[in-house]
Order: structure tokens, then sequence, then C-alpha cells
């Protein structure tokens, strides 16, 4: 029976032995096969992440506008643009309209689109009415009306009033080659 007991010890050491071997062979397919996943985990997670940054900058782009737009003020542009200026008004002298009057000179140019061929034939022919347009509207001003500072002010407010006169508002600027204002 020794025997026998020996054998069968024998026999399970050597089951051992080859169960163990498997194992062994076994051992090295899941090291690999977790490396892979954590890998495919990784790369999965990258690609979410780029699918949504993608979708995101893709709703944010197809909002476009902003909820309000700025006007672009004349005072920040790159260049202004370049127009053909009529100066056959002429100078106007007038006196204001203080309690001491002041004497006032100015002389005025009028910014037009380049292609605009209709409008200088159309100022031609006011002429008579934006002479004295121009003297009545110095003459009703006072000399701190008449200012430096407020020169811009002045600029706007006689655009619009002589884009009224005409058939269509085609003065895009106002420039002075003189504006004087003396008091007495």
């Amino acid at each position: 029976m020794s025997d026998n007991v020996d054998d069968q010890e024998m026999s399970f050491a050597e089951g051992e032995t080859e169960a163990a071997a498997p194992a062994k062979a076994k051992g090295a397919g899941p090291g690999i096969a977790r490396i892979l996943m954590i890998v495919g985990i990784g790369l999965g997670a990258v690609i979410f992440i780029v699918t949504v940054v993608v979708i995101t900058v893709g709703i944010v782009n197809k909002q476009g506008k902003p909820a309000a737009t700025m006007p672009k003020s004349e005072e920040y542009q790159a260049a202004t643009p370049i127009f053909q200026y009529v100066g056959t008004i002429g100078e106007i002298s007038t006196q204001t309209s203080d309690s001491e009057p002041a004497t006032v000179a100015v002389k005025i140019q009028l910014g037009l689109e380049k292609e605009d061929k209709d409008t200088p034939v159309e100022l031609n022919e006011r002429m008579p009415q934006i002479r004295d347009f121009l003297r009545n509207y110095f003459t009703k001003k006072t000399a701190d009306e008449l200012s430096a500072d407020k020169e811009l002010i002045l600029k706007d407010e006689l655009k619009e009033s002589l884009n009224r006169m005409l058939t269509k508002p085609t003065i895009k600027e106002i420039l002075f080659d003189r504006l004087y204002v003396r008091k007495l």
C-alpha cells in the first residue's frame, strides 16, 4: 500500500506540475488583456471628449450673432472712406444769437460717394437754398454752441438737415475748411 500512496502522491505531484504549468501560461494572458482594456478605455474617453467638443463648438458657431451688436463708431474705423467733395457753397458770414453777437465765418465741404453723379447737380440747383439754410443755422447758434469741442455735433446736425433738403440722403460727411467765431 505504501507503494500506492507513493504513486498517488507522485501522481498528485505530477498533476500539480501539470496544472501549474497551464496556470502560468494563462497568467500571462490576463495581464495583456488588462493592459488592452485600459488602453481601450483611454481611447474611448479621448474619442468621447473630442466628439463632445466638436458638437459644442458646432452649436455655438451656429448661433452666430451675439445678442446685441455694437455699432461701429467712426472714431474707431481703421480707415476713413474716400469721398468726392463739393465745396462750391463758398463762405458764409453771419452773427451769432448771443446778447453780444459774435462774428461767424464758415466754409464747408460736403462729402459724397465717389460714384454719385446726381447729387452734385442737385446741390448746384439748390445752392441758394443751401446758402440761406446755412446762414440761418449759424445765426441761431450761440458762440458757445460753435466751440471746437462741439464740432462733431455741428457736423452731424448739418448733415442731417442738408440730407432732408435733398431728394435722397447722400451727404456722407461734412468738413469745415474754415470755422471762425470771434466775439466782439
